[in-house]
């Protein structure tokens, strides 16, 4: 990694005091281009491990843009999409729907149409002494207390959590023992170190949060198609910026191979 380059990682925090700041509607391009020389992304919360991986790949295909201030804020992708309608200086959007995009893109909000870069896969991370042999089956054992996932109405992968319960037939059983988080990471952190289970992405069994979760003493376990709705988690990207070079380049970065490939060796689905 260049040593020159720095890449900012923001917490939730500072980016709403931001968009306080910014006021509402669209981001203008003369805003954007007095910071041309930032490139900010918008990750939703299950590419926290990838996307390093991701843009270290960029500025090896990429040089000229080594010494660029690269900035990554990781959230919902619902707190993402709100801060975007609250001018959030954000330049490239990587959702973990299609949803999302597609909102922001019919309110003019967008330059051009998502597009679909990835398909995410949902996880549950249990406890060693549960039989996660029985599946989700295993939560409606007395000994399991807590069940961590992501509130669905912010998060993809809590809405497919919710799914994955409901075609198994057991959400009523086990609703009574939720615990949310606010984003898929969240609901990760919930998992192995206050509940006795949980639903995350697949790409959380990688990196820095796959140790956590080997430390911890948690199993896995990854869902087949057939469980959930695939479709529900194709991930889709969007361009929020025109006038800025370096989110355009990295925008077909992202299309193209050596980005499917890191995808698709670190938890996703890639055509």
């Amino acid at each position: 990694m260049n040593r020159n380059r720095r890449i900012y990682l923001l917490p939730l925090l500072l980016v709403f005091l931001t968009v306080n700041a910014c006021g509402g509607g669209p981001a203008k391009q003369s805003q954007s281009a007095q910071r041309s020389d930032v490139l900010h992304i918008a990750a939703a919360a299950n590419l926290s491990y990838v996307i390093s991986l991701l843009i270290d790949a960029f500025i090896e295909e990429h040089g000229e843009y080594a010494v660029m201030d690269i900035r990554v804020t990781k959230a919902s992708s619902g707190s993402l999409t709100a801060q975007i309608r609250n001018s959030a200086p954000f330049d490239v959007f990587l959702a973990a729907n299609t949803g999302y995009p597609e909102a922001l893109s019919a309110d003019s909000l967008t330059f051009g149409s998502p597009v679909v870069y990835a398909e995410g896969i949902p996880a549950m991370v249990y406890r060693q002494e549960i039989d996660g042999e029985k599946g989700v089956a295993c939560l409606l054992d007395v000994s399991v207390d807590k069940i961590a996932l992501a509130k669905p109405e912010l998060a993809p992968y809590g809405e497919a959590a919710v799914e994955i319960l409901s075609r198994a037939g057991i959400l009523k059983q086990v609703e009574n023992k939720f615990v949310y988080g606010s984003s898929i990471t969240q609901a990760f952190q919930h998992a192995i170190t206050a509940a006795d289970a949980g639903f995350i992405a697949a790409s959380l069994l990688y990196g820095d949060s796959g140790q956590e979760m080997e430390k911890a003493g948690m199993r896995s376990v990854v869902f087949a198609p057939d469980a959930y709705n695939p479709a529900a988690l194709r991930q889709a990207m969007v361009l929020l910026d025109s006038s800025n070079e370096a989110a355009q380049v990295f925008y077909s970065f992202m299309q193209g191979e050596r980005a499917r490939e890191i995808l698709r060796n670190n938890g996703y689905r890639v055509e």
